[in-house]
């Protein structure tokens, strides 16, 4: 089997190694790693080096696999006409992110944010009106690998957890209650932080708009670790800066890198950080050891465990 493995150079957490190597030819020891897309039969790699390659040289390809969760970058029309089969990483990046996101919260419950504005300055104050996170709401809006995850950790420090999803996938224990999608507006109200853990598509598009943001606790905090197209930033900020909602803390924007002239840059109630919630020095043995489990099953000629629907984007 011939494998064309797209190794991103940068950032380094992201590296595959030559263990990483050795580990997918002892799923099969026929496996070749080769340099050109016309030898390939797998191709392998993070989406902006798969966007990269034209479909019309990949005559072999019959199985195309991201390193990423996210598919908007990888499902071109090409692909999603084409008979390759698709798969992805989804789950691998489910425990860093927890752990981001928590980390998000104890920003603003704490206002950690503000001591260290004034640890920069040598300014001695003490801060007031700092919360506790135990028994506030968080409302985690997708209950995929990720936002279960993120449930998870939250009632474990204690939060009362609430989460929004499609009907039919079953309420975990640790979440108190679950609405389906199109009840989302009776949710929102009742949150003290909203945890967006959605894949972008036609139907998340602007998810969170102003509409949404006006029926919401003056007090709430909105954290985005999905995508950043799922919430329409320009009426984000124009909710930040009328104190419709407390506060943001993004991982993802619609546009990547942040545009130097983008207003949340500048906002003191806004914490930014550069769409790297899952880079852990775990993330790549998790990542290849899922790729091998889907290896395993395309070469048994079974359903791959993340098989993509081409169609509906995840």
């Amino acid at each position: 089997m011939k494998i064309l493995l797209l190794r991103a150079e940068e950032p380094k957490v992201h590296m595959v190694e030559q263990r990483h190597l050795d580990q997918i030819e002892r799923v099969d020891p026929s496996v070749e790693f080769v340099k050109h897309i016309a030898d390939a039969e797998v191709l392998v790699g993070f989406p902006g080096d798969l966007a990269s390659i034209s479909l019309s040289k990949a005559t072999n390809v019959k199985w195309l696999h991201s390193f990423s969760a996210g598919m908007e970058k990888v499902l071109t029309p090409e692909l999603k006409e084409s008979d390759i089969i698709v798969s992805n990483s989804s789950g691998v990046h489910a425990i860093p992110i927890a752990e981001h996101v928590l980390g998000f919260i104890l920003i603003f419950a704490k206002k950690f944010y503000q001591s260290f504005q004034n640890q920069q300055q040598k300014h001695w104050q003490t801060l007031h009106g700092m919360s506790e996170i135990r028994d506030s709401t968080l409302l985690v809006v997708g209950l995929g690998h990720i936002g279960k995850e993120i449930a998870k950790v939250a009632a474990g420090a204690g939060m009362r957890v609430i989460a929004v999803d499609r009907i039919g996938i079953g309420k975990p224990e640790f979440v108190q209650e679950l609405y389906g999608t199109e009840h989302i507006r009776e949710a929102l109200p009742k949150a003290d932080y909203v945890a967006l853990a959605l894949p972008y598509t036609k139907a998340t598009h602007h998810l969170l708009d102003i509409t949404k943001f006006r029926i919401m606790k003056k007090s709430a905090v909105i954290i985005n670790i999905g995508r950043g197209a799922v919430v329409d930033e320009g009426e984000l900020v124009e909710a930040l800066q009328q104190g419709v909602i407390a506060g943001a803390a993004l991982d993802v924007m619609e546009e990547e890198p942040l545009p130097q002239d983008s207003p949340l840059w500048h906002m003191d109630n806004v914490v930014i950080t550069p769409h790297h919630s899952s880079h852990t020095t775990q993330c790549t043995d998790r990542t290849i050891d899922l790729f091998c489990e889907n290896l395993k099953a395309y070469i048994q000629r079974k359903i791959l465990p993340n098989l993509v629907d081409k169609q509906k984007g995840y």
